[in-house]
Parts: structure tokens; C-alpha cells; sequence
């Protein structure tokens, strides 16, 4: 039944975020809080995959859930309720955040002061823009309960003007990380590590965080060659002094690279940009990466482009779009023309790069290049 509505493409994808435990990483002892360093580690993989569980527990029932269901055929790409259901299945984690930054342990509970609960969740929070308010919290509450949260001082699963005691009997060490990794979040402004229950929140103190947008965009994606790539291009864009800044967030973290940094400060065009998620969020698959080009002449690189692998060449003649409207309707300033063996391709470039396409880590010199040639229109 899910399927038929936005909630399920968007809570798969949200799944699809939540960051992999690798099988080594770094615990810095503010997380340790008495306990062996094996114990913490168990507790962060079961607390992983409980975020998982949950991700999927929405797909089967979301109306249990309280998630919007906006159907797929009767509501746009990038409409209210698409952007609603986008942020929708992180309502379970971020009311669990607010909970966790509100109380304090007591021995193995959570006690959870009403006043500071209710002042934490008015806090406006977003995504890209997009608002994350917790809404339907009785269903959630009622959720939580089937995976093993208790709450105390609920009524019919609606706060009153009781404070709260949560606890997590099966496991009273997950309890504890969890309030710690929400604390780091609070501390640090990284809700969306949060949500994403990445481990390197773990790797330094209650209040540093020594990652960035390529740890980010890596993180995110799932193949070793994948991660491989970010990495390499990211070494190889910063050495030719490109500045870069993290570029995106609603659909998937990703890198911008920009000519200068009055470029990067001003949201000026990107020249490359590696993005961890297609920008269909119905194609999500084992290999999410793309890649970005801004070239804007064409013809300028048709000489090199003769002696490139088809892998290159395939970028320009894989396909020809019809553009937006305003190609249609003759106003359009952005798009892209160019011929190739007498055939006559167009890109719609009005909101991004003409020029995305899965990448190769034997390409990279030449992804360089073509920028280099294409990138000024004359």
C-alpha cells in the first residue's frame, strides 16, 4: 500500500543515509562513561540498527506511524507535500533527540524535564530549508514503545504537564550512547549526524568535530569505489586550488568546488560537484554516485573529446533532454546546444549542471580537462 505514496521512496532513501558501522573506528573516551570499549561498540551497532528497523517499520505501516501520505500521481516533484514527505521519516529520531538533549541520566532512566522538553521541541529545525517539526507524536511515541522504549508520565501517548522517564530495558548502555551522541549533536549544531547515527560522532570529544563535507559525501555512500572516488577527486581538485564547501543536504550530502572562495561565499557556480545521491530519488540503488561538470561551451571541447574513452564521450551523447519550459517556450538562458557526428543534443542546465553522469576513478584527468576547456562560454 505504501509504495503508492511519496512516504515510501523517501523513507527508503532516508534508510539508505544512515551511515554504515565500519569495522574500525575511533572512540574517544567521553563516550566510554565507565563502561569496557567493547560494550560501546556493541550498543552503537545495535543502536544502528535500530534506526534501520525503524526506517523500515515506517515503509510497512506508515499511517502507524502518523506519516503523510501524499500520493505519487497526484503531487509534483519538489511540491509542499514532497518536501513534507521527505523530511517526515526522520519525525521518530528527532523527537527522540529532543527527549535525549531535554533530560538527564539517573542511574539507567532518562528523566526528562516537561519544561525544557517543550521549549526544546518549539526550536524551529530544518533541512535545506525544508522544516522538521515533529508532528503525530502520540503515534510515535506508540512506535517507540514497540522498539523498546518505555515512557513514563504520558497520557493515551500525549505528554501532560508531567516530566518524563525513558528508559530502554533491554539494553541500558544504548540509552546512555544515545543521550551522549544527542549531546555532541546539540553541542556541535550536527542534528543530521544524528539522524544519520553516524560513528564519527564518536571519534572526539563531547565538543569537536574533526570531519567535514568529503568525510560526509563518502560516508554516504555504500561502494568502496564510491568512497574511493570522493576521496581521489577531492585530493586531486584541492591540490589544483579549488576551494570546496559542503553542497546539499535535503537529497544526500555532497562537495561543491568553486574557481575562488568569493565564488564559494557568494553561492556562485560550482565547477565540479560530487553529489552522493542520483537526483532521482525513485533510481536509488546499490551505486549512487554522481558527478557534475559545469561546461558551457561545447564545441570548445570537441577536439580533446576525439581522443577521449568512450566512458568521456559518452557524457555529451548518452541522451538529449527536452529541458524546463523555458526551453519549450524559447526563454530559456541556461541550456546548453552543441552537435556531436551531426546530431543535435540539448541540457537543460537551469537548475544545476547540464553535464551528470556516474563517474570513473580512470576518468579524472579527463573530467578536469574538459572543465578546463568548456567551462567559460567564449
Amino acid at each position: 500500500m505504501s509504495a503508492q505514496y511519496w512516504i515510501y521512496p523517501w523513507t527508503k532513501f532516508r534508510k539508505a543515509e544512515v551511515v554504515r558501522v565500519p569495522a574500525e573506528y575511533n572512540i574517544h573516551p567521553d563516550f566510554l562513561q565507565g563502561f569496557d570499549e567493547s560494550e560501546i561498540r556493541s550498543s552503537f551497532s545495535e543502536l544502528n540498527r535500530l534506526y534501520l528497523e525503524i526506517f523500515d517499520g515506517i515503509m510497512d505501516v506508515p499511517d502507524e506511524f502518523g506519516m503523510p501520505l501524499y500520493d505519487i500521481e497526484k503531487y509534483r516533484w519538489f511540491s509542499t507535500e514532497w518536501r513534507d514527505s521527505g523530511t517526515a521519516p526522520f519525525r521518530p529520531f528527532i523527537l527522540l533527540y529532543n527527549l535525549l538533549i531535554s533530560g538527564e541520566m539517573n542511574n539507567d532512566e532518562l528523566h526528562v524535564s516537561i519544561e525544557n522538553y517543550n521549549n526544546i521541541k518549539s526550536a524551529p529545525r530544518n533541512l535545506n530549508g525544508s522544516t522538521m517539526k515533529v508532528r503525530q507524536a502520540q503515534f510515535l511515541f506508540k512506535r517507540l514503545n514497540d522498539y523498546g522504549f518505555v515512557f513514563e508520565g504520558l497520557k493515551n501517548n500525549k505528554t501532560t504537564n508531567e516530566n518524563i522517564i525513558i528508559s530502554y530495558p533491554d539494553n541500558t548502555v544504548l540509552l546512555r550512547l544515545a543521550k551522549r551522541l544527542a549531546d555532541k549533536a546539540n553541542n556541535t549544531g550536527r542534528l543530521f549526524d544524528f539522524l544519520r547515527c553516524t560513528f564519527r560522532l564518536l571519534a572526539d570529544d563531547i565538543h569537536t568535530i574533526n570531519y567535514g563535507c568529503v568525510e560526509e559525501t563518502a560516508d554516504n555512500l555504500h561502494t568502496e569505489w564510491e568512497k574511493d572516488f570522493v576521496y581521489q577527486m577531492d585530493k586531486v581538485l584541492t591540490s589544483e586550488g579549488l576551494f570546496r564547501k559542503l553542497y546539499g543536504g535535503y537529497e544526500g550530502p555532497g562537495v561543491g568546488y568553486y574557481r575562488s572562495e568569493k565564488l564559494m561565499n557568494s553561492a556562485g557556480p560550482t565547477s565540479f560537484h560530487i553529489h552522493s545521491r542520483d537526483a532521482q530519488i525513485q533510481n536509488l540503488g546499490d551505486e549512487n554516485l554522481t558527478l557534475s561538470l559545469r561546461i558551457r561551451n561545447v564545441p570548445n571541447c570537441l577536439a580533446y573529446l576525439e581522443n577521449c574513452p568512450d566512458s568521456v564521450k559518452r557524457i555529451f551523447t548518452d541522451y538529449s533532454d527536452e529541458g524546463c519550459g523555458r526551453n519549450l517556450d524559447g526563454s530559456c538562458k541556461h541550456g546548453i546546444s552543441y552537435e556531436i557526428s551531426n546530431i543535435n543534443y540539448w541540457r537543460c542546465a537551469c537548475c544545476g549542471s547540464g553535464f551528470r553522469f556516474k563517474p570513473s576513478l580512470d576518468d579524472i584527468e579527463h573530467y578536469l580537462k574538459l572543465v578546463e576547456l568548456g567551462e567559460k562560454k567564449k
